[in-house]
Order: C-alpha cells, then sequence, then structure tokens
C-alpha cells in the first residue's frame, strides 16, 4: 500500500537541496520544509544546501536558514562561489592573481580567501580574471571596466548563468543577466562556474561523500541537468521557476516530482518506463523518462489530422512502476506535429501525488524530440487537471503548444 512505504528519502545517503524557490523564496520559507528537512537529518540522512547565488558567503546564507527555521552550519552550504574558486585552479592558481569582481559578498570573500588580488574598476588593466555574478550593487562603472578588461584579453568566468531569480513578487533580475550584458558588450561568452557546470556538484561530492545522492531543486535546466549526467537522482520541486502551468514546458524529465520539499517524507515515486511490448521508438521515449493531481481517465481523442513541423505518425505507450506494479498509464498517438492524448490513467490511491502529471511529462518530452508542437485531448472530467497543466479549452477538447526543445548546450 502507498501509506505503508518507507519515505522517498530513505532510499538516499545524501540529499542536495537548491535554496531559491525550493526552500525559501526571498525572504519567505516554503510552508512545512524547516520540519521536513528535520526529518530527513532524523533518518540519517547526510543534508547539504548548493546554491547558484553567490551574493551571500556560506556562514550569512546558514544564518538567513536558521532564522528561517531551517537547521543549517555554514560547512554546509555550498555556492557558485566555490565553484568559481575550484573552475580557476584554486588557491595555488589563484594566489596572486588580479581579479576583477562584479558580485556579492559571498564571490569577493571566496576569492580573497583563496589568495586573488581584487581590484579596483579604475585598476583594470591589471585583471587577468573577471568574475561576474548577481550584484545588488551595479553599477556602470563596473560594468565598463569588466568590458574593457575582457576585451583586453581577460579570462571571463561567470558565477552561473540563471537569468533570473524567483521571489514571492516574481522573477528578478539573476546573474545571468549581468553576463549577457557583458557578452553582449565584449562578444565573448563566459565560462560557467555555477550549476549546471561539474565544479559546483563535484564540490557537493567531496563534502557529503559517496552516494546514492538526490538533488532537490526548482530549476531543471541547472538542478536536473548537472546532477542527472554525474549519476545523482533528482527531484523537481514546483515552488519555484517551474510550476504545474508550464510544467509540460519542461525538457527534463525528473526521476521525482514533487509539488514541494515536504514530498521527500512520501513514499518513492513510481518508475516510468515503456509499456510491455513497446516499440523501439516507445522503449527510446521510456528510457528518456527515467523517473499535481491526477485525473482516473483524461478521455479518448479523437484521430487529429495536420502538422505543425514534425514527420509521420505513431503511438506511444508509457506505465508508471510502483514495486513492479503498474500504477498508471498514458497513451498518444500522433499525426504530424499533432499528438492525441487517449488514454491517462492513475490507480485511486496514488491520485494527488503528482504520478499524472510526471506520466503526461515524459510522454510531452518525447512527443517534442519527435517534433510535436500540439497535444490535445477531450475535456470531460479532466478539464480542471488539464486547465492546471495549461491547456486552453476549444470546443470539446482541451489543447496545449508545446515548445521545440532547445538546442544542446555547446
Amino acid at each position: 500500500m502507498v501509506a505503508e512505504a518507507a519515505p522517498l528519502a530513505r532510499a538516499y545517503r545524501s540529499i542536495a537541496f537548491d535554496l531559491d524557490g525550493t526552500v525559501y523564496l526571498g525572504d519567505e520559507v516554503v510552508p512545512g520544509a524547516p520540519q521536513t528537512l528535520e526529518d530527513v537529518r532524523g533518518l540519517g540522512i547526510e543534508v547539504c544546501f548548493l546554491t547558484n547565488n553567490a551574493v551571500r558567503p556560506p556562514e550569512a546564507v546558514a544564518e538567513k536558514l536558521s532564522r528561517l527555521g531551517v537547521k543549517a552550519a555554514p560547512n554546509e552550504v555550498l555556492t557558485s562561489a566555490h565553484a568559481v574558486v575550484r573552475l580557476l585552479g584554486g588557491e595555488q592558481a589563484l594566489h596572486g592573481k588580479g581579479v576583477l569582481v562584479i558580485g556579492g559578498r559571498g564571490l569577493h570573500e571566496a576569492l580573497e580567501h583563496a589568495g586573488a588580488k581584487l581590484l579596483d574598476p579604475d585598476t583594470w588593466r591589471s585583471a587577468e580574471v573577471v568574475v561576474a555574478g548577481l550584484d545588488p550593487k551595479l553599477t556602470y562603472e563596473k560594468l565598463r571596466a569588466a568590458t574593457l578588461a575582457i576585451a583586453a584579453g581577460a579570462r571571463f568566468v561567470g558565477s552561473n548563468a540563471d537569468a533570473n531569480l524567483p521571489t514571492p513578487e516574481g522573477p528578478w533580475p539573476g546573474a545571468g543577466s549581468v553576463l549577457a550584458l557583458l557578452s553582449v558588450a565584449t562578444g565573448t561568452h563566459p565560462e560557467i562556474a555555477g550549476k549546471p557546470e561539474r565544479a559546483l556538484f563535484e564540490a557537493v561530492a567531496e563534502a557529503v561523500g559517496p552516494g546514492p545522492r538526490l538533488m532537490v531543486g526548482d530549476r531543471p535546466d541547472t538542478d536536473l541537468a548537472g546532477a542527472s549526467p554525474l549519476g545523482w537522482a533528482t527531484a523537481l520541486v514546483l515552488t519555484g521557476v517551474v510550476n504545474a502551468r508550464n510544467l509540460l514546458d519542461v525538457e527534463i524529465v525528473p526521476d521525482h516530482l514533487l509539488a514541494d520539499v515536504n514530498g521527500l517524507l512520501g513514499p518513492p515515486t513510481p518508475v516510468i518506463r515503456p509499456a510491455a511490448g513497446s516499440s523501439p521508438a516507445q522503449d527510446a521515449a521510456g528510457q528518456a523518462a527515467a523517473g499535481p493531481h491526477e485525473p482516473a481517465n483524461a478521455g479518448r481523442a479523437r484521430p487529429t489530422a495536420g502538422s505543425h513541423g514534425s514527420h509521420g505518425t505513431g503511438h506511444l505507450r508509457l506505465v508508471a512502476e510502483s514495486a513492479g506494479r503498474a500504477v498508471g498509464e498514458v497513451v498518444s498517438g500522433w499525426n504530424g506535429g499533432v499528438a492525441d492524448l487517449d488514454t491517462l490513467t492513475v490507480e485511486p490511491a496514488w491520485r494527488g501525488r503528482l504520478v499524472g502529471s510526471l506520466l503526461l511529462l515524459a510522454a510531452c518530452v518525447r512527443l517534442r524530440e519527435i517534433g510535436v508542437r500540439r497535444i490535445e485531448a477531450e475535456a470531460g472530467r479532466a478539464d480542471g487537471f488539464f486547465g492546471r497543466l495549461g491547456f486552453s479549452r476549444e470546443g470539446d477538447r482541451v489543447v496545449r503548444d508545446l515548445p521545440p526543445m532547445p538546442a544542446p548546450r555547446r
């Protein structure tokens, strides 16, 4: 039974938590997160906090977490500032090196402690490296100095490429916005130290020891994309950048889909697999799937003609398995660039646990990979479920456009 399953968290020796959008939003803690993290620690699991935000030093991050009710020690906090130091070769390589920094106190302190010589904007000619990140006190003078130093040949390193920060009032400009400005000004692309690149994850692995490890975060393009290639399991929470409405735009399928971090104390997420007897195309979909509200049956959709740029027709069937037993299923056909959702079912005991949402996400990722740009279904009694996932009503149908898959990262 679902209620008797061991907590999801128990499957891992260590769990790394992203912060912004996962544990807190700005100065507001995610409801229930303090007790959940305390309970996770009570299971004997190593906990650390991993953030691309390099504005604050670890001591300040730990203090903020403590103020919000989350137990944390400074040595449990790793930021993209750690990754910058690692990427630049550590103390041996940085000792005495002239570095011009655009960023907050956390980035300045990490580089200074590693032995770098931090430069003022008016001494930009001595810069061997420009390190840029989110800077709450950003000025044109700093940007001008960094631009001149990069144009003169200084190495250009970014703490992280997050375009924005999730906050309770909406997105704020992030480090990626600063990097974009400097890239446009200089025609030079920065090396990135933070997630999804390896440096920060390698620092975490050294800190927490051997796996299995779980990365919990709200950004597929950093948290999931960085952890998965290193063999970590991933959990995507819907409290930050990704929410139910834009979930089907995500290009990576997590191992676990959680409404928030409190889901770590719930049962393990069913594994999404191709159905028995699948065709090779369906097998590929299941492999791509590895890994908030479910309808009993999303309805049976009529075949739809037309094409939005894809080629051919086909049929996709994925199942959600728990303890070797199917607890949910999604079936969809496609014709050209349009897919018809034939069936989406979840066992009653598993409804309300995002299993239907994860099944549909897994199907949409595969459909997008083959060029599908629109998915349709009969509305029926699952109208509310589809509405939460960004579908709109067209007569007796619900429809949703799907974005193309992004180009592979360089």
